[in-house]
Parts: structure tokens; C-alpha cells; sequence
């Protein structure tokens, strides 16, 4: 009987030894050490370009307090971009702690993946579909003609025009809503504002559920924008000056941002 059981006890062990070893995955690019505001370890980016990329990402830090970088790396060594990304963001920690205004532009060569990683606190502006739109209309045409620099180079333009509202910047494929975005948008608007009102009206206290929810979402609005209504990331943020080395200042990234391929 004794017999029997070690050998179960064996077993088990045996099993939960290789549930751990499956839980670990088999691939896993190790995330670069933080350089500066251009990480170019794929060495794909031209000495000139850097130059202006890194006076525009330094420019644009000073006056809005947002952060990005950049970041190349040869491959991904089987891993998923995306997984990829938010252990850059979460080893990096780009932004204020206080206001996660952080950014990342990864490019991976060998897999020919692209991936903007962005801190929770400009969600907002620069939305998952924002993101799409800057690597497909600016950064792929660029990274199919070869032109890695270019691209790079027009893609913090446009991650940093869209995230500060600086659209003079910004490409207009990036800027501009298409037709269908618009006419999806509100079809979406409208069925919605009819089923919210026949759930009002079909409710006896519906007109009071209403308007406590009026007010309750605008104090919530209020806030968040603070007392003036405008966006709690002001241009006068204490980000801007991190000291002579660059660094994250402890912003916060859920996976908010988007993924290509060239």
C-alpha cells in the first residue's frame, strides 16, 4: 500500500513539474536596456534622421511632458509583438506616474512587425484606431521602400501631433476620419440614443435615472478634465526635466495601442 502511494506522489509531482514547465513560454526576446529617446539596436536608422528624431521627441517632452521612445530591435526570437511591447513598456516605464503619458514605436526587423505601445494616460488621444492609422497610412509605405528612417521619423511625428493635439503635424490620412468611419459612427450613435431612451421610457422612474445619470457623468467629467475642462495634461508638466540621463518616470501602460506588419 505504502508502495502505491509514494509512486502516486510521483506521479503527481512528475505532473505538476511539467504544468510549470508548459506555463513558461518557450520563447522570449529579452527587452533592451532604456539608451535614450532613439533605441536603434537594429542599427536601421541614419545618423542625420536620429538627430531630428530625437530634437523633435526632446522638444516635444519639454512642452507637453509627454514621453516617447523608440525602439528597433533585429527579432522578436518567436515572440508576439504585442506581448513583446508591454514588456518594454512595463520594464521602461515612459510618462509621469501621475499622469502614464508614455509611448513606444517598436519595430521589429527579421518579422517585419510594428507595434505602438501607449501609457494609459493618452488613451484618450492617441486611441487604438489613431495608432492603426499612423502605421498603415505612414510608417508601412515608408518600411516597404526601405526608407526605415523616414518612417520612424514621420511615426513620433505623428504619435507625438495626435497625443499633444498639435494636428498641423499630423498627416492628413491620420487627421481626417474616412466617410465610412463617419456613417458607422453614427449609426452606432443613433441606435444607441434609441435604445437608451426606450429603456428611459419604459422605466416609471426612467426621467430620474436620467438625469442622476446626467449629473453623476458630468461631476465625473469634471473631475477628470479639473476645474477648467481641459486635459489633466498640461503643458507645464514636471516631466521635462528627468536630468542629464533619460528615463521613464513611472507611467502606467494596459496594452492600449496597435500592432502592423510590412
Amino acid at each position: 500500500m505504502e508502495l502505491k502511494i509514494n509512486f502516486l506522489n510521483k506521479r503527481i509531482l512528475f505532473l505538476l513539474i511539467l504544468v510549470s514547465f508548459c506555463s513558461i513560454p518557450l520563447f522570449s526576446a529579452k527587452v533592451p536596456e532604456l539608451k535614450g529617446r532613439v533605441n536603434d539596436y537594429a542599427n536601421v536608422i541614419n545618423d542625420k534622421t536620429e538627430a531630428e528624431i530625437n530634437e523633435y521627441l526632446s522638444a516635444l517632452e519639454n512642452q507637453s511632458g509627454i514621453q516617447i521612445a523608440v525602439l528597433t530591435v533585429q527579432s522578436l526570437e518567436g515572440e508576439d509583438i504585442a506581448s513583446f511591447g508591454i514588456k518594454v513598456a512595463d520594464a521602461w516605464k515612459l510618462g509621469s506616474e501621475a499622469e502614464d503619458n508614455g509611448a513606444i514605436l517598436i519595430a521589429a526587423m527579421q518579422e517585419h512587425d510594428l507595434r505602438i505601445e501607449v501609457g494609459d494616460g493618452l488613451e484618450g488621444d492617441l486611441t487604438d484606431a489613431k495608432c492603426g492609422l499612423i502605421l498603415r497610412n505612414v510608417i508601412i509605405p515608408a518600411f516597404r521602400e526601405g526608407d526605415y528612417s523616414l518612417g520612424i521619423l514621420k511615426g513620433v511625428q505623428n504619435m507625438g501631433g495626435v497625443a499633444s493635439g498639435n494636428m498641423e503635424i499630423v498627416t492628413a490620412s491620420v487627421k481626417e476620419e474616412r466617410e465610412e468611419d463617419v456613417n458607422i459612427g453614427s449609426i452606432i450613435a443613433v441606435i444607441f440614443w434609441i435604445i437608451f431612451f426606450s429603456v428611459v421610457v419604459s422605466s416609471k422612474s426612467g426621467i430620474w435615472k436620467w438625469l442622476f445619470f446626467s449629473s453623476a457623468a458630468n461631476n465625473h467629467y469634471k473631475r477628470y478634465t479639473g476645474p477648467s475642462g481641459g486635459s489633466s495634461r498640461g503643458f507645464g508638466s514636471s516631466m521635462s526635466s528627468f536630468g542629464s540621463s533619460f528615463h521613464g518616470g513611472g507611467g502606467h501602460f494596459s496594452g492600449g495601442g496597435a500592432s502592423g506588419h510590412w
